[in-house]
């Protein structure tokens, strides 16, 4: 998945590919953590809700800190800092440490380094390709990033939990120390004068990009659409755990394999998005992949078998991966580079921030009605929005080599 982008492209990617590993670990290990200590689908969705609070209170902060300086110092810091955290996690749950506000605390921290190391990564990627080179570039970028985030990350962890609780958070020490010695090879940034952004304040410039994607007509309506993704995911990985031991009758090992799943059909989703996006129009692919996520959220909730639902789970990484590669390449060829740190966290202020929003939608909707009915709400919330989207994309141009083409700025 790595020829033809260049050595520093093929060095990103394979940083992102080992921290995100770390990542998929915690997506099996801390549910199951918790799970050991409660049955409570609120209590349980508060981890889903952690992971998101860091890209509402802070991530638009750390998007203009992004813009400030050099993005490749930015990634390293991140890293280096996650290990140590993960390392201390460990040592805790080694001595027999379980408090579920303890997971919360350690899930909000390392949300903390991701508001950094993700917005400055994608930031760097259009200085490492060419226009016509960016949906090959994202589509290997969040292919390899979810498989193992999302397939090879939670069977490792059912696995590491297995064997022992603290084993899941020993390695991810060293799989963030490991990315952030990858990322030190990448190459600096052009060094940025404090006249560049006029010293008016990390405030004022976190809140211009928020206002640049409102007033975009066309990031407006991918807000809206990655975020109503980002809730019903949110909403149905949140209460993941309770359907796959209660409904499917699965351990931790099979837990992990149903999530795995969704990372199947996600690195199916990017392995295609570049023929996708080349043979048909992008608002058409955008309302197509809103309709198909629907469908397999609403094959989850009528599931009786672990196939059928990681068969569901699986539609709904398949096409979510198209809607996603067509609005990040749309990002990164609209917008100019001084902002663009800015720009990204401002979206994802918003889309991350529906994550824990669904997550505790989820919850909620798990315990007072059951738990099929959180991905009926989450199939509803996704449906919602696909007329706006198709009036909202229709006629305009989303191409990023005419995009660039267009504006002098980029």
């Amino acid at each position: 998945m790595r020829g033809g982008l260049g050595g520093a492209y093929n060095r990103l990617l394979t940083g992102y590919t080992i921290s995100n590993l770390g990542n998929g670990v915690l997506l099996a290990a801390l549910p199951l953590l918790a799970a050991s200590n409660t049955r409570n689908p609120l209590a349980i969705s508060g981890l889903t809700v952690a992971a998101g609070l860091p890209w509402i209170v802070i991530g638009p902060l750390s998007g203009a800190i992004v813009d400030r300086v050099d993005r490749r110092s930015v990634m390293v810091l991140a890293e280096v800092s996650r290990a140590g955290l993960m390392a201390a996690a460990a040592l805790y749950v080694f001595l027999g440490g379980e408090s579920i506000l303890a997971l919360y605390g350690l899930l909000i921290l390392v949300g903390v380094g991701e508001t950094f190391f993700d917005p400055a990564g994608l930031a760097m990627v259009p200085s490492l390709v060419t226009s016509s080179q960016l949906d090959a570039a994202n589509s290997r970028l969040y292919g390899t990033q979810v498989l193992v985030q999302r397939f090879v990350g939670p069977p490792l962890g059912g696995w590491l939990f297995a064997f022992a609780a603290w084993a899941p958070l020993g390695v991810d020490a060293l799989s963030f120390l490991a990315a952030g010695m990858v990322v030190l090879g990448l190459p600096r940034g052009t060094r940025k004068e404090p006249s560049e952004h006029r010293r008016a304040g990390l405030l004022t410039e976190a809140v211009e990009g928020i206002r640049w994607v409102w007033r975009d007509s066309v990031l407006r309506a991918f807000m809206v659409g990655a975020g109503s993704l980002h809730f019903a995911t949110g909403a149905g990985l949140s209460v993941l755990v309770l359907i796959a031991q209660d409904r499917f009758g699965l351990t931790g090992f099979g837990f992990g394999l149903t999530m795995g799943g969704l990372a199947v059909g996600y690195f199916l989703g990017y392995v295609v998005a570049p023929s996708i996006t080349a043979k048909f129009p992008r608002a058409r692919i955008c309302l197509g992949a809103l309709v198909g996520v629907t469908g397999g959220f609403f094959l989850v909730a009528v599931s009786s078998f672990a196939l059928l639902g990681g068969l569901g789970l699986a539609l709904v990484g398949l096409l979510g991966a198209q809607f996603d590669v067509v609005a990040i390449t749309y990002r990164q060829s609209a917008v100019p580079d001084r902002i663009l740190g800015r720009v990204l966290t401002g979206f994802w202020f918003v889309t991350h921030g529906a994550i824990p929003v669904g997550a505790l939608v989820g919850g909620l909707v798990a315990t007072w009605a059951g738990v099929g009915y959180t991905y009926v709400a989450a199939a509803l919330a996704v449906a919602a929005v696909a007329p706006y989207l198709w009036v909202a994309l229709k006629g305009e141009e989303l191409d990023p080599e005419r995009l660039r083409g267009e504006s002098p700025e980029s």
